[in-house]
């Protein structure tokens, strides 16, 4: 099995990096194959170039890193995505990822009538940390992971079996409560 970790945090020591350590000692502790998609420490740049967006249709990309990930997707069987919810919603960074990488005629044809997925990865995991309870995120601020994330960005490029797991209200969390999100962790991977 090839498990794949996407990190979009820039901060090495952050409780983000501390589930991606968890999420790397379970798939390489059950013989996984494991690869890393750090945006920030590979230093991608989110924005979509003028020379990008001329070539986006053709299902091609100027920049090097997009080629590098897509190669390392279309091994995937299980997708890990870990990220900070910041402002209710996704990194930009991370939404840049999916702008860039995901390329029609690779990730997903028929623009023109709705998308179909040309890629298909069974299990998807979502890790999240939040300021905002989880609770707070899913009732008042919309479900930004479970309504739109895992349903439409997700499904429509190929990325299967989604559970969202979020820590919320990580900026009062105590070291109990982060330990045994990180022995959840181990559960959920």
């Amino acid at each position: 099995m090839h498990t794949t970790a996407v990190l979009c945090h820039p901060y090495e020591k952050s409780f983000n990096h501390a589930i991606l350590q968890t999420v790397r000692r379970c798939a390489e502790a059950r013989g996984d194959h494991f690869s890393l998609i750090d945006l920030y420490a590979d230093g991608f740049q989110p924005a979509m170039s003028r020379e990008e967006l001329a070539v986006y249709m053709e299902g091609r990309s100027p920049d090097p890193l997009v080629s590098r990930y897509n190669k390392i997707l279309k091994d995937t069987d299980e997708a890990v995505l870990i990220f900070p919810i910041w402002w209710y919603d996704m990194p930009a960074m991370l939404r840049g990822f999916f702008d860039k990488v995901m390329l029609p005629k690779d990730a997903y044809t028929g623009a023109e009538i709705g998308l179909s997925p040309l890629r298909s990865i069974p299990k998807t995991r979502i890790f999240t940390t939040s300021s905002a309870l989880t609770d707070h995120l899913v009732e008042i601020f919309g479900d930004p992971v479970g309504s739109i994330m895992i349903p439409h960005t997700l499904r429509m490029v190929g990325f299967h079996g989604c559970e969202w797991h979020n820590l919320g209200g990580i900026d009062s969390s105590t070291p109990a409560q982060r330990r045994e999100f990180l022995e959840n962790v181990k559960e959920w991977i």
